[in-house]
Formats: structure tokens, sequence, C-alpha cells
């Protein structure tokens, strides 16, 4: 007989398969209790990770100079520049916000090792509604990288990339070592879209404790329930601002390199290339307009849960308490009738579905412009 053993997804195990994701960027911090030496270790992984994406950049950037004149190189250089510029970026806002991340990622890990049954119900739910989504994103985005590795396999090219060397790279071992570090920094592209599910995990976790923070208000029935109930709404809405603080420039770069990406790939899509080159792109393209939906998704959601507390306080038995419990109960409701979200100001009102649709929908536009302009050509 064969025993199928099926492994349930828990919160630490969506935690852990997040991390293990965007590993090879070191994008998700240690936890503050590690020794001095692991401290150090990770310091100079990040480095030498960072150092390896910086080494890619500079040749495919030299390749866009020197390619200027043919429109398919061009192209293809661009748009996988986008993705290189896109992991840079991001991995250097991860640094220099690391004490933040640090903070909000271990108060998310250690809520999730303390929570009662009922908060896991919450929580379990949460990784159930959304483990599908993210967990066949993030083997997409390695996806989308393999082919592109692939590429000499079934192409007349000799590595993945058509970055440009000041040096000859024709012969072994110079040749050998150029492809296995452009294969290496295509994996990073990929956990740099990964990125993107390290931040919904922090949107759903801020989420859900709205929920279960709804659920104490509904049923409060004594002043020192509510004023307890206050506490720790105050304490989750400034776990959300550290949380806006901190993603907004990584939202940023997710939606600009995102939208160059889609422009100059939609050219290898559009234009004369071999099959096995615009499948390629089509995959890469189709990751690229899936990552901020990544976002965008958790975020809507985490704004209609913060407008739900005031609905919940509503619904509680408030009129039967003293007036000042009521008074209590009206700044609650007054306070969440402006729900949390992620915005920039003059570029993203507030990071949503309905502000995805619009970016799908400019980008599409974008492909079918290209498509045209190459037609007429």
């Amino acid at each position: 007989t064969t025993t199928i053993i099926t492994m349930k997804i828990t919160p630490s195990r969506a935690i852990l398969f997040t991390k293990i994701s965007v590993a090879l960027i070191c994008a998700w911090p240690q936890s503050p209790k590690i020794t001095k030496s692991r401290v150090i270790l990770f310091r100079a992984c990040w480095y030498t990770c960072y150092f390896c994406s910086i080494l890619l950049l500079l040749p495919l950037l030299n390749s866009i100079y020197e390619y200027r004149d043919n429109p398919v190189i061009l192209a293809k250089s661009i748009c996988l520049s986008c993705g290189v510029i896109q992991v840079t970026i991001k991995m250097m806002v991860c640094r220099i916000q690391y004490t933040s991340f640090q903070m909000l990622y271990y108060d998310m890990e250690t809520f999730c090792k303390q929570a009662d049954d009922k908060t896991n119900i919450i929580l379990q739910r949460y990784v159930d509604n959304y483990k599908s989504i993210y967990g066949a994103f993030t083997l997409w985005c390695y996806l989308a990288s393999t082919s592109v590795i692939c590429g000499p396999l079934f192409l007349p090219q000799q590595f993945p990339t058509d970055a440009k060397y000041p040096f000859s790279v024709a012969h072994h071992p110079i040749k050998s070592i150029i492809f296995l570090h452009q294969s290496f920094v295509g994996l990073q592209a990929s956990a740099g879209l990964c990125i993107d599910c390290s931040i919904a995990i922090l949107l759903f976790y801020s989420a859900a404790r709205l929920e279960l923070l709804a659920q104490k208000i509904r049923n409060i029935k004594t002043e020192c329930e509510l004023d307890a109930c206050i506490k720790l709404h105050d304490e989750i809405l400034r776990y959300i601002s550290k949380i806006i603080n901190v993603v907004w420039p990584l939202v940023l770069t997710t939606i600009t390199t995102t939208a160059m990406g889609v422009v100059f790939g939609s050219l290898n899509i559009v234009t004369e290339q071999p099959i096995v080159v615009k499948i390629q792109y089509i995959i890469v393209i189709f990751s690229a307009s899936l990552e901020l939906f990544m976002c965008a998704f958790p975020a809507d959601n985490l704004m209609h849960m913060s407008s739900k507390i005031c609905f919940e306080a509503y619904e509680s038995k408030w009129y039967q308490g003293s007036v000042s419990m009521q008074k209590k109960i009206y700044q609650m409701i007054f306070r969440s009738q402006k729900p949390e979200v992620i915005r920039i100001n003059g570029i993203l009102p507030a990071l949503s579905l309905r502000y995805y649709a619009g970016f799908l929908y400019t980008s599409c536009s974008y492909f079918n412009a290209v498509r045209l302009m190459v037609k007429i050509s």
C-alpha cells in the first residue's frame, strides 16, 4: 500500500514558504534574537547578492547602448534590465528599512506562534483562502526566470541575456561563469517579484487582527472590555501605519518597473521572433502583470476590514452602556470611517483592486499601441 501524506499549510508554514521565496535576495530580516555572528553572515550574504545583481545590470545597460539601433535586442535588454533594476531597488529599500521590517515580521511570527484556538481559526482561514493564489504565483515567477535561463538550449544564443561585456566571453571558464551568474540573477529577479508576496502576508495578517478585533467589539458588555478593544485598535493601527510607511517605496518600484517591462516586453511578442522567444516573454509579461495584483488584493481587503470596525462597533450593544461608554463608541466609529490605505501623494491615490484594474487597462492600451506601431512600420 502507498501512504499519501498531506501536509497541512499552517500560518507558520505559510510564513516559512514566503521567507524561502525571497531568500536569494536576503529580503526577509533575521530575528532580533539571533547571535552577532549570524548577523555578520546575513550582511555578508546581502552584499554578495546585491553585488551579483549589479554585475549583470551594468552589462545590460551597456547592451542597451551598444544595440540601440537593433530594436529587437534593445527591447529584450530593456525588459530584462527592468527586472534587475527592480531587484536592486527593492533590496536597497529592504536594507534601509531593515529594523522596521524586522520588527513587523517578528511581531507577526510571534503572534502566530502564541495564537489561541479562536485566533488560529481566523489565521488558518486566511491561509486556506489564499495559499493557492500566492503559492501558484511564486512558482510561476520562478518558472518565468527558468524559461529565460533555458533560452540558450533552444535559441542560437550563448547566454540567457544579451548583456554586453567589456571582455571576451567566448571561452571557458569565463563562459561558464557568465552563464551561471546570469542564471543566478535571473532567479533573483523572481525573488524580487516574490517580495510583493511578503508584503501581502503583512497586510493579510493585519486584516486578520482587525477581524478578530471586530468580533470582540461586537460582543462587548462592559466599559473595561471596550477600553481593552480601543487599546488593541490603537495598537493595530500603529502597526498598519508602520507597514504603509515601509512598503510604499516597494509598491512604487513595482508600478514603475512593471509598466516599463510590459511595454518593452510586448515588443518581443509582436515583432518577428522565434516562437520560443515569444513564449518566454509571454510568461515574463504575465508574471509582471500579476505582481501588482499580489499587493493590491490584500491592500483592498485591509481597506474594507479597517472600515468594518465602524459597523461592528455600531452593531454592539452600546446603547445599553453608560454615557462614557457611548462616547467612546462614537469616537471609535468616527475613527474607523477613514479606511487604512497605501497611497503615494500625486502618484497612487489608494492601492486597491480598482486601481489595479485601471493599471491593467492602461498596460493593455500600451500593448495595443506597440502592436499597431510595429504593424504600421
